[in-house]
């Protein structure tokens, strides 16, 4: 019998960070629960994620760990009387898991109805062939696509079509992109193995569009179908290259007014056919030639693409989304910012400013991967970058990525490569693009030759190439202040200035600040690009005259953030951030934070008092220091940034903590998590590590207590700081030893606070600022789950080692052990 009303609501989450999903999906599941707990519904939230947030969020939410199969979700589904399950805050793992579902029938039988987006639209999408029918219904031209059981029929169609091709498998049972085929034997090959991976034993094919435009489009709609353009973005590389490991700018550069208006109207077309209620990011193919499209790709949740528009424009999309999913309409909705009294969310946003995504890669970490890009995503993360033209946000967005990532980046040395090394990589795409194409036009390339070689758009050369410019002028006038400025405007950092200039950063400072008298100021990121007044808490920086930002008042802390996403540490130091964001919010502090990687969970709006989406250099650094004078400054334990800040006479409160791991693959049985607070040691529990260096949650024995409690107690000789620490055990002839006592690892400590229901991170930081923290035990969670890495292997075609260095984990989740 049907339930008169949605009481219970089941949120899908994502699952781990991996390559193609960071904690933009996490991001949003928190806002969308942050405003459904305001209401009287029961809230279920499922995930395997092990470095969720969710379960340390102040808000009545039951957090589920459990993997994400069919299986254990119908068992949620029974157990908890769930009305209502929620996909659109899982990505696609939320979504073939919710056709899954509808295809075994529990969803009527259970009369169970999903929100945001409908059963019939999610099948839609996940089956090409259907879509493009919908598609033809609304006058969209389409790709022709074909859905494939077996080689013979595919090789058809790619005949009659014509080479290249791309294949997908149909609900594949791992996240797939579509795979490039130029010939037959690639695609026999690549055949293969997609069928093998689809639940169904179906294989999308279409003929490829690769060489056109890539733009992508941001829309949201409410039940009532009021629908708005968020954002439009436009990919720096023509498909062909997955968008993930692509330059975008926003708002779009090179289209006209007539190309753009058909894509927007064509966007809110799709949003208003599937009836979506919510979010809707439309991914387009657009022919250079004569401004035709194709749709290429339609996701009706949060992803990486409506995470980077909502920091892009200011506009809060979760949250607006959320209200929507609640039953309120866009012309219902109020923007907290905007001081007028009709302040409605129905309002499409207006940029007056370049932001641009940039990916990252870690290919330094996995030595043997293709670093050639193609349709399968390889970057580990990115960073974004604002500016007042698209050569000061790409300058900037260059600056982001630390020295480290822009080795990894430019593996090989653009200055070293003979000319047929160099016309290999512009036809042949690969990680750090950018840097050969900078080197492409130092050597005489013309804009005309380089278009015609990377499909690329010209437009991005002449921006490039003025880029070039001022490095000349740069390297031909040292210490000439009008050069100086010009370069300060267009997104030219100190560090690059004086390796132009050949002298140290500190001298091109000194020279700005005292005899050029050039100095950051900083503007703010609102959805009205100043038409109303509008109240924002999130900053850029330019070199321009007006100053937008007011000083923080009050008690005041500044938080460097994570930055780029690289393998080691990735979700988990997000979410040692978000924790001690909130603590120190409780301590007294308003906090400030610098951080610019757009997928971040702590980006969210109303979690730090101000925001500065800025690269995480020392200048950026040391110019918001200057700016907001905070009491003090915090990060998470010693890495680069922090040692070059103190190297500068700042103070940095370093949080004891290893931002790599504990130590790496050692042989052990058990861990111990212990407090050690002026000379006082606290144990919370002990753990125990199998074979494959994974965590089980133990009930401590009387008999291990008995000898677990004196090694507890000496591992004060081991300690020389207060903190949080892992006593790593080994048993020996029924005898156990200390083998180390380190330092609580990022990537552990999500997973140690779940297990211990402690903020693990939250203490720390209040050790760190004020020398002493309250401790309470908890009882250990029961469970019967462990605790796994996950790696990116897999992604970048490589074979698993036997015991891979957790330093090089992307993201961890839960297994059951039953």
């Amino acid at each position: 019998m049907a339930r008169s009303r949605a009481k219970n609501i089941l949120i899908i989450g994502a699952g781990p960070t991996q390559i193609g999903r960071d904690t933009e999906s996490e991001a949003a599941a928190v806002q969308i629960i942050k405003n459904f707990a305001e209401t009287d519904r029961n809230l279920f939230y499922v995930t395997s994620d092990a470095n969720s947030v969710i379960p340390r969020l102040d808000v009545d939410v039951k957090f589920i760990e459990a993997e994400l199969t069919v299986n254990s979700l119908i068992q949620i589904l029974r157990e908890n009387e769930i009305d209502v399950i929620l996909p659109v805050a899982g990505n696609t793992v939320a979504l073939q898991l919710s056709e899954q579902l509808n295809e075994s029938g529990i969803l009527k039988e259970l009369n169970v109805r999903t929100l945001g987006v409908t059963t019939t639209t999610i099948h839609n999408i996940n089956n090409p062939e259907l879509m493009n029918r919908v598609l033809k219904h609304i006058k969209e031209p389409t790709i022709p696509t074909t859905v494939v059981e077996n080689v013979t029929d595919a090789l058809r169609f790619a005949k009659r079509v014509g080479f290249p091709v791309l294949i997908k498998p149909i609900a594949s049972l791992t996240k797939t992109n579509r795979i490039k085929c130029d010939n037959e034997h690639q695609l026999m090959e690549m055949l293969e193995s997609a069928f093998k991976v689809s639940i169904t034993n179906q294989v999308a094919v279409e003929k490829s569009v690769v060489g056109y435009k890539e733009i992508e489009m941001i829309v949201i709609r409410d039940a009532e179908g009021s629908k708005l353009l968020i954002n439009g973005g436009e990919n720096f590389n023509p498909i062909g290259v997955h968008s993930g490991d692509s330059i975008i700018f926003s708002p779009t550069q090179t289209l006209t007014d007539v190309e753009f208006q058909s894509l927007r109207t064509a966007a809110l077309k799709i949003a208003e056919i599937l009836k979506i209620k919510g979010v809707c990011h439309v991914q387009f193919a657009l022919d250079p030639t004569d401004g035709k499209h194709f749709i290429t790709r339609i996701n009706p949740f949060f992803d990486r693409s409506s995470a980077f528009a909502a920091r892009a424009t200011g506009y809060p999309i979760a949250n607006v989304v959320a209200k929507i999913l609640m039953g309120q309409n866009l012309r219902e909705i109020k923007l907290s910012g905007v001081q007028r009294h009709d302040s409605l969310a129905l309002i499409e946003p207006v940029m007056d400013h370049i932001a641009v995504r940039f990916p990252t890669w870690s290919f330094a970490s996995f030595k043997n991967a293709n670093q050639q890009l193609n349709t399968r995503m390889k970057s580990t993360g990115s960073v974004m970058a604002f500016g007042r033209s698209a050569e000061e946000a790409l300058q900037k967005a260059i600056r982001s990525v630390d020295s480290t990532t822009a080795a990894e980046q430019a593996a090989l040395d653009e200055s070293q490569l003979s000319e047929a090394q160099l016309i290999n990589v512009l036809i042949h795409p690969r990680a750090g693009e950018v840097y050969y194409l900078l080197e492409a036009i130092r050597r005489g390339y013309t804009v005309d030759e380089l278009a015609k070689m990377t499909h690329i758009d010209a437009f991005y050369f002449y921006k490039l190439r003025h880029l070039v410019k001022l490095e000349q002028r740069l390297r031909d006038n040292r210490f000439d202040m009008a050069a100086l400025q010009e370069a300060k405007y267009f997104g030219f950092g100190d560090t690059q200035i004086a390796h132009l200039w050949q002298v140290r950063s500190d001298e091109v400072r000194d020279f700005r600040i005292k005899k050029a008298h050039v100095f950051a100021t900083y503007k703010g990121v609102e959805p009205t690009a100043g038409e109303f007044p509008y109240l924002t808490n999130t900053y850029y920086s330019t070199f321009e005259d007006e100053d937008e930002a007011v000083r923080t008042t009050g008690k005041k802390i500044l938080v460097l953030g994570t930055a780029n996403s690289q393998v080691g540490t990735n979700s988990a130091a997000e979410y040692t951030t978000f924790q001690t964001i909130q603590r120190c919010q409780k301590l007294g502090y308003k906090v400030i934070l610098i951080n610019n990687n757009p997928n971040a969970l702590t980006l969210i709006p109303d979690l730090a008092d101000k925001i500065y989406l800025e690269p995480l250099t020392v200048e950026n650094c040391l110019n918001i220091i200057h700016q907001e004078k905070p009491d003090k400054i915090i990060a998470q334990g010693k890495w680069e940034i922090v040692t070059q800040l103190v190297l500068r006479n700042v103070r940095v409160e370093q949080l004891p903590v290893s931002r790599t791991t504990r130590s790496e693959n050692i042989e052990a049985d058990y861990m111990g998590v212990i407090s050690s607070i002026n000379g006082s040691i606290n144990l919370f529990g002990v753990v125990g590590i199998d074979e494959d260096n994974m965590f089980i949650p133990i009930e401590v024995s009387e008999a291990l207590k008995v000898k677990v409690d004196p090694l507890i107690k000496n591992a004060n000789q081991h300690i020389t700081n207060n903190g949080i620490y892992s006593v790593i055990i080994k048993e020996n002839m029924h005898q156990l030893q200390i083998v180390s006592v380190v330092p609580l690892a990022v990537q552990d400590l999500p997973f140690l606070s779940f297990a211990f229901d402690q903020d693990f991170a939250g203490i720390i930081t209040e050790i760190t600022l004020n020398g002493s923290s309250k401790i309470e035990n908890h009882p250990i969670i029961q469970g019967d789950y462990r605790y796994s890495h996950v790696y990116p292997y897999t992604q970048f075609g490589l074979k698993k080692p036997q015991n891979p260095p957790f330093s090089l984990a992307i993201g961890a989740e839960f297994q059951s052990i039953k």
